[in-house]
Parts: structure tokens; sequence; C-alpha cells
């Protein structure tokens, strides 16, 4: 009877297995069907039909997932985020700024297809929003000397972090042949390292290193 047991456990979990799989399949049909949509149309302009008419999904299915069209795309960022979540430990171990923001920056650039799209559709505001939203409390999780305390300074600061970054990603994902992201990290650095030269009285190895640390850390989504 054991073993018997055991087999129907097994049994269960691969029954399970299966239905997360064809769960996963209808939900990345569903948004692929979105961003193909998405090379000829406004995001605004289109209909949950013509997602379901591309994706071969039924209604039923479609709203067993998602309300509308819009957590479609919020799905999308999800996943966007748990791929990023797995850069963690290869950011970390970078010895240097640049090596870091070469990760990160990478990650993006291999993302470009359906980033770009969101970007000339008005519509990559929306993962910004999703980075300020999670840029406090990933900061919080961060036992350093260099932090701002004062909550209204600490909003403005990640704001400019987070909006910089950015802004950044939006127009050099949009160049017709994006530069290596060996360049754009490159730059950054520079401009940190300008940006230290520039005030003697702030040359310390703390500052210098809390900013960086700050900059990049600040993309590790495992608050999300």
């Amino acid at each position: 009877m054991k073993v018997l047991h055991i087999s129907q456990n097994v049994a269960e979990g691969r029954a399970m297995n299966g239905k997360k799989k064809q769960i996963e399949y209808s939900k990345n049909e569903i948004c692929q069907a979105l961003f193909q949509l998405l090379e000829t149309y406004p995001f605004g302009d289109i209909t949950v039909n013509e997602i379901l008419d591309l994706s071969q999904i039924s209604r039923r299915t479609f709203y067993r997932y998602f309300s509308n069209k819009d957590q479609v795309l919020d799905y999308y960022f999800e996943g966007l985020i748990s791929h990023y979540q797995l850069l963690e430990d290869r950011i970390l171990a970078q010895k240097t700024f640049q090596g870091m923001l070469t990760v990160t920056l990478g990650f993006f650039l291999s993302h470009r297809e359906n980033l770009a799209l969101l970007i000339r559709d008005g519509q990559f505001h929306l993962l910004l929003e999703k980075f300020n939203r999670a840029s406090l409390a990933i900061y919080q999780k961060i036992n350093a000397p260099w932090h701002v305390t004062n909550r209204n300074s600490l909003d403005d600061t990640l704001r400019f972090i987070v909006g910089g970054y950015f802004n950044i990603i939006s127009s050099w994902l949009m160049e017709t042949e994006p530069r290596p992201a060996e360049e754009i990290a490159q730059h950054l650095q520079e401009l940190f390292q300008t940006i230290g030269n520039s005030f003697p009285y702030e040359k310390s190895v703390r500052w210098k290193f809390g900013l960086c640390y700050g900059f990049v850390i600040i993309f590790i989504f495992d608050t999300l």
C-alpha cells in the first residue's frame, strides 16, 4: 500500500506539472499574439477578439487568466522581471561598476524586439512604474552607511536614479543599430568618475561605492 501511495503522489505531481505547463502555454500564446499585433497596430486599438483569433486560444481560456489586454501586458512584465532575477548572482559577481552595468544593459538589449514595440507605442512607462513601486522596498533592504533616511529625499533620489536609467535604455533600444552594451556602460562609468572628480570633498571611497552600488542594486527585483 505504501508503494501505491507514493505512485499516486507521483502521478498527481505529474498531472499538476502538466496542468501548469498548459496554463503557461496558453498565457504565452496570448502574450505572443499581443506583441505580434503591436507590430502593426497601437495597443489602444487592439481588441481581445484579435488576440484570440491570432493566438487560437478560446475566449473562456483567456478570461480564466486575464480580465483584459492590460493584464496580458502585466503578465509580460512579470515574466521579464522573473528572467532578470536570474541574473542577480552574475550582476553581483562583477568586479567593477562598468561590469555590473554591462550585464544589466545586455539583458534589456536581449529583449529589444518586444521592448522597442512598447517604447514606440508609449507603453514602456508601465515597466518604469513597476520599478518605482519596488525601488523603495529594495533600497531599504540594503544595509549601507550611505543611505538617505529622509523619506522625501529618498523618493526623489530613487526617481532620479530609476528615471535616468530608463531614459538611457529607451533611447538606446530605439537606435537603428544599438551600440554594444559595453559602450553604454563605459560612458556611464566615465560619467560617475567625472562627477566624483568634480567634487573633491566628496571623493571618499564610501561615497563613490555607495552611489554606484545604489544605482545598480535598485534593479534587483527580489521584492516584486
